[in-house]
């Protein structure tokens, strides 16, 4: 996005992490908001969003930023206050109104600390959707221990624990928006 800030880009009348926003408020207790710059500019957003009572989280500052989606996962989990934390990444728009439902139905059967969303393209390819999960409060300690030993990578970080892949039907719903291309095309 040419070092904009991704989530406060507009897209088709309203910023991008608005859309998720307003996926994931019908879905969950509080919404809050992992960033580490434009903090009143996602301040805003969750006011605007007239039932969120959350707060935006920065990174602490013993966490390097650098660590990119772990670092708001680490966040997330040493601020969260219930036992579950449901993670998506501000550029994906259009994420279904039964995420947090299924994801949370699939982690309960199969005794899972961190339950992902998985698709199929056209092609039949398999895709892990891992910037977009509902994570175990326990798993902290794992995270942090993966983190100390060099780990920076999401998917490897989900794959060293209990997890599982939940199907859903279109990949279309998790897409991501990484370029002013796409930006601006069909939500």
């Amino acid at each position: 996005m040419g070092g904009a800030n991704k989530g406060l880009q507009p897209c088709q009348g309203q910023a991008l992490a608005s859309w998720v926003i307003h996926a994931l408020l019908p879905q969950v207790g509080t919404l809050h908001i992992n960033a580490n710059r434009d903090l009143d500019g996602y301040a805003t957003l969750l006011e605007k969003a007239a039932s969120a009572s959350g707060q935006v989280w920065p990174d602490s500052p013993d966490i390097n930023t650098s660590l990119g989606p772990l670092a708001g996962i680490l966040t997330g989990l040493r601020q969260v206050a219930t036992p579950w934390l449901m993670v998506a990444a501000c550029d994906t728009p259009g994420l279904p109104s039964t995420l947090v439902e299924q994801l949370g139905q699939q982690a309960m059967a199969h005794h899972a600390d961190i339950a992902v969303p998985v698709t199929r393209d056209a092609h039949g390819e398999t895709r892990h959707h891992w910037t977009c999960a509902l994570i175990h409060a326990r798993t902290l300690a794992s995270l942090e221990a993966a983190l100390a030993q060099g780990e920076r990578r999401v998917g490897q970080w989900v794959k060293s624990g209990a997890w599982i892949g939940v199907s859903f039907d279109d990949p279309a719903a998790f897409i991501n928006i990484n370029t002013p291309e796409t930006l601006h095309g069909p939500v």
